[in-house]
């Protein structure tokens, strides 16, 4: 059985960890980019110029077809270049045809143009699941458990920079005294450390020495988060899609303070074990805020890889391999 597997290649890990999942079902996997030309060029067209990246993504995909074996499964993820004709000639000349946004509508708004022609189209966005009838698959964590961890933090910080993320990790540093907690900020370039300098100098200077050019290695993140009480979740705007990040902490049994209040209403984490941190919140109301999820640790639930292709999956008519 041969899958096609379409999804952005430079977010993280995703699409490589998701075509291990794939190929531990059994299932040959040929991973692909959403868009093409796969390049600086051909990112900045799929964003300015989506019309024109769906045209050259479709001659990309079609010569693959011509000249391919024929694929089982094809698995789109997010795909901002794909359009209701590409899917089509999947339908037409492959298998089984599966989509999944990690994103929200509102922030990529590529996929409103064809996700309605997919059969198996599922979202990881609370109001777009609402809003559009659309199935909710939420995402997952490669986080495992850790056994006899001695609680070092009241509450660990570690993110890539972008947004408001550096506001609200100033925000707690100011609340929570500097041996009760572990903030890392990963700056990705030289680019956006000047751009983010110049748009909040004040904050850059302050929290200069939580920010670094070197990226926490995902071992050492677990890690130090598994040794706090609660971590902070930061969700973006214009989406109400529960975090890796939030995944990670169940898994680990660690308590959530987010910005996302769409999680935080989701019914997915027990009780108690997450809160909302409006971006205006004082000192005293942050400390409140962690000592409630630190009074009230949660025990380890790993959501994993096999649950989200279970869910991804799980229309009947597909027809699974054999796993090796």
């Amino acid at each position: 059985m041969r899958c096609l597997l379409i999804a952005p290649l430079h977010f993280y890990q995703f699409a490589e960890r998701v075509a291990k999942g794939l190929q531990a079902r059994g299932y040959d996997v040929v991973l692909l980019n959403e868009e093409y030309p796969m390049s600086i060029s051909g990112r900045v067209l799929g964003y300015f110029f989506t019309p024109l990246i769906r045209k050259t993504t479709f001659t990309y995909f079609a010569r693959l077809i011509e000249n391919e074996t024929k694929f089982d499964l094809v698995v789109i993820i997010k795909g901002r270049g794909m359009s209701a004709r590409l899917i089509q000639l999947f339908k037409d000349k492959c298998g089984r045809v599966a989509a999944y946004n990690y994103d929200s509508f509102k922030r990529n708004p590529a996929a409103l143009a064809w996700f309605r022609n997919v059969g198996n189209f599922k979202t990881f966005d609370i109001d777009d699941a609402e809003n559009y009838g659309l199935s909710l698959l939420h995402l997952f964590s490669d986080a495992q458990p850790q056994r006899d961890v001695k609680k070092r933090y009241l509450v660990s910080v570690i993110q890539r920079l972008h947004s408001d993320r550096l506001q609200y990790a100033c925000r707690l540093a100011e609340a929570v005294p500097q041996e009760q907690r572990f903030i890392f900020l990963y700056e990705w370039s030289k680019l956006t450390l000047i751009i983010g300098f110049l748009r909040s100098p004040v904050l850059y200077i302050r929290m200069r020495k939580y920010i670094s050019m070197t990226p926490l290695s995902y071992t050492d993140a677990m890690r130090r988060m598994s040794e706090s009480e609660v971590t902070f979740d930061y969700a973006f705007p214009r989406q109400s899609g529960i975090t890796v990040r939030c995944f990670e902490a169940q898994s680990l049994g660690v308590a959530i303070l987010t910005n996302n209040r769409a999680a935080v209403d989701s019914g997915v984490f027990d009780n108690g074990s997450i809160a909302h941190l409006s971006a205006d919140a004082d000192p005293d109301t942050v400390r409140r805020l962690l000592a409630d999820l630190a009074a009230r640790p949660p025990k380890p639930k790993a959501r994993t890889l096999d649950n989200f292709l279970d869910e991804l999956l799980d229309d009947q008519s597909f027809q699974r391999p054999t796993p090796n």
